[in-house]
């Protein structure tokens, strides 16, 4: 279970329940923000009902201490508080209505405050108006009469401060219970998520350990299988090599320049089907059986037939084939004599003038097929290039592929200087080409006799 944990699977379910809690607890908390913002939204409205309640009382009692203070003394200056309670006992009974929710509106309460209005609204009529505009001798009675409209007003008023109070208390404690639920929410959240993400370090951990310890075996391969070559004194090589393959230094191209004897050099250049490290393991065996063929002094064309069925035998796989030029340069007599088994990319240069060696039988791994063999010259002053099809097949942005003519061209017009200062010539002409996007293993090799 633990080992399960900490493997591949087990990042992909560290990251499943990050995926499914993370939502998860965004969607709780945006739906406890909601609810916070909707009881304070009541509690607001409580407390405004409960300051219009007693605004709209204490403008009553101003109104009825200004009336009594003027029906005392006679003095208008007791009218003041009254003038302004009335002024504005309009717009805190508004207040007063719109703090109550629809259903409050329509039901009991609602009836309170529209009886308020009334008692206020008849208190106006029957006793301060009466009394302000000096009505005789009655002022006793009238004010006996208010005292009655003013305790029912405060009767009736005492329900609608009760409501207002309980409403605010009953959302402050809703309030205070989401808060806590928030709180133990948020804390399981964070729980989950450390707990989360110390998995993960763990996991991440173990599999760095794995991938160091592949990493170790896979630079290992790539030094057992990197080209080491020790050319002869009497030629000048140039190389390169770029693998398709991210983060690894090798692939399915091969090239070798081997010293059989004094005189004869054997000149490989392959094209592996496959890619990464299958297609190095069989570039090892390419390399090395052509070594082992080409000591015992066969023709090339015998090499690579041979060749042909150890491959066939190695790799039974009908998917399995090798495009490749095998050559042996005899220093004494200048010529290169070879076979290409079905591999374009190779020239010879001969001052300005370019030769294409052409393929001279099939590739290897079709099955018993004839391997033809050929010569040209090859002296002092000639350039054989040798490349894969990571440099014919390079595609341009429009998806065009370099036309194998523009090659010729290129080595055709290269400074007469070294092989190595042309096969970088050619790669850094191909990189623009494909603007930096070379999507298969590239190798050149370039090979020059020496006077």
């Amino acid at each position: 279970m633990v080992r399960t944990l900490f493997s591949f699977r087990g990042l992909i379910l560290v990251f499943g329940l990050v995926a499914l809690a993370l939502p998860i607890v965004l969607v709780a908390q945006l739906g406890v923000v909601r609810t916070l913002t909707s009881i304070n939204a009541e509690i607001a409205q409580s407390r405004e009902g409960s300051l219009a309640a007693a605004a709209v009382l204490q403008h009553q009692l101003d109104e009825e201490t200004g009336v009594r203070g003027f029906a005392a003394s006679g003095q208008r200056v007791f009218l003041e508080p009254y003038e302004r309670a009335r002024n504005a006992s309009a717009a805190e009974f508004d207040r007063l209505s719109d703090a109550l929710p629809p259903a409050a509106a329509n039901g009991r309460e609602g009836r309170l405050v529209r009886d308020l209005r009334a008692l206020n609204a008849e208190w106006l009529r029957t006793v301060a108006e009466p009394i302000v505009a000096g009505a005789g001798t009655e002022g006793g009675r009238r004010l006996l009469r208010g005292k009655t409209l003013i305790d029912r007003f405060r009767a009736e008023i005492a329900p609608l401060r009760d409501y207002f109070a309980v409403r605010n208390r009953t959302e402050s404690e809703r309030r205070d219970t989401a808060i806590r639920t928030t709180s133990v929410v948020s804390v399981l959240a964070i729980a989950v998520i450390v707990v989360e993400i110390v998995a993960f370090g763990m996991l991440i951990s173990r599999m760095t350990r794995e991938l160091d310890r592949e990493r170790g075996f896979v630079e290992f391969l790539q030094s057992a299988a990197s080209v080491r070559l020790v050319a002869p004194q009497h030629l000048a090589v140039g190389t390169t090599y770029r693998s398709a393959t991210r983060g690894a230094r090798i692939g399915g191209d091969v090239f070798d320049v081997y010293a059989l004897d004094e005189d004869r050099t054997l000149i490989v250049i392959g094209d592996v089907s496959g890619k990464g490290l299958t297609a190095a393991v069989d570039t090892t065996f390419v390399r090395f059986a052509l070594r082992t063929l080409a000591s015992e002094r066969l023709a090339p064309d015998e090499i690579v037939r041979r060749f042909d069925a150890l491959y066939r035998d190695a790799n039974p796989s009908p998917e399995s084939f090798v495009t490749l030029f095998a050559g042996i340069h005899d220093r004494r007599a200048s010529t290169l004599a070879y076979v290409n088994a079905g591999h374009e990319a190779c020239w010879v240069r001969r001052g300005p003038r370019v030769e294409l060696l052409a393929p001279t039988g099939p590739i290897v791994g079709l099955g018993e097929l004839a391997f033809a063999g050929a010569s040209v010259p090859l002296g002092a002053g000639d350039l054989l290039v040798l490349a894969t099809d990571g440099l014919t097949e390079a595609r341009d942005p429009r998806g065009g592929f370099m036309p194998i003519e523009q090659v010729s061209a290129w080595i055709a017009g290269a400074p007469d200087r070294t092989p190595q200062a042309l096969v970088d010539a050619v790669v850094a002409n191909v990189t623009r080409y494909a603007r930096s996007r070379i999507t298969d293993d590239l190798a050149v090799l370039a090979v020059a006799p020496l006077p």
